[in-house]
């Protein structure tokens, strides 16, 4: 143990507090002048005044010996190192779904109502595409809690004038009611080979139809029209 260390460490953590070593030494029922030689190094509390001090300043007892806060160096490596193996996990799966020498490229996919938000991603080439789409949510806050017992959700293609449905994802039935985003929660599309050309892909529009039976009998319909952010094959 280095008494000068621990002094300095004392001092440093009794200032960070707004202390004075007079308040310190009434805290620990010690004299003031006790306080000023641990602080100039002159000597080391005991062990129960140490355990006195690492409780009220909230640091541990091997802390306090060491004179020094623990380094949080290794934390932030461990933070890096984390974020680095999420990067190479989300290679390697790009890689395993969508093999570059197919010649697939990848784009998000948004919702331009603003209604609603969707999270979505497109993987096309030239010779086909697949369509990933989840976590649809209700955003208008004042129908948010309106109630319902099944819900239809459709997902469309329209090139021109021609209008194909090319994914469902079935009538979702409850055994009690539910509010439209509780049933959006359970609602994914994953199409995979979707037949069709980037270029058209690109000028086609996509949207979904949403179809929720409410507590009345009565059904309420949603349009969400979906957007690609961006469309190219590398």
């Amino acid at each position: 143990m280095d008494p000068q260390k621990i002094g300095k460490f004392i001092c440093s953590l009794r200032k960070k507090n707004g202390m004075t070593q007079n308040e310190l030494a009434s805290k620990l029922m010690v004299t003031s002048q006790a306080v000023s030689k641990w602080e100039n190094g002159r000597g080391i509390p005991d062990i129960e005044i140490l355990k006195q001090i690492s409780e009220l300043f909230h640091v541990d007892l091997e802390t306090l010996l060491n004179g020094e806060e623990k380094k949080k160096q290794n934390f932030s490596l461990y933070i890096g190192f984390g974020i680095l193996l999420l990067f190479l996990v989300v290679f390697v799966l790009i890689f395993l779904f969508f093999p570059r020498d197919n010649g697939f490229a990848f784009s998000d996919l948004v919702s331009s109502n603003e209604s609603f938000s969707i999270k979505g991603v497109a993987a096309y080439s030239n010779e086909q595409s697949s369509i990933f789409i989840s976590d649809i949510v209700y955003l208008d806050e004042e129908n948010t809690n309106e109630e319902y017992v099944s819900i239809e959700c459709l997902l469309y293609e329209e090139d021109g004038n021609v209008e194909r449905k090319i994914g469902e994802s079935g009538i979702l039935e409850s055994d009690r009611v539910q509010s439209l985003n509780e049933f959006l929660k359970q609602i994914e599309f994953h199409i995979d080979s979707f037949e069709i050309s980037c270029a058209n892909l690109s000028e086609s529009n996509l949207y979904l139809a949403i179809h929720a039976l409410n507590q009345e009998g009565k059904t309420e319909t949603y349009i969400v029209p979906i957007e690609l952010t961006s469309c190219s094959v590398h």
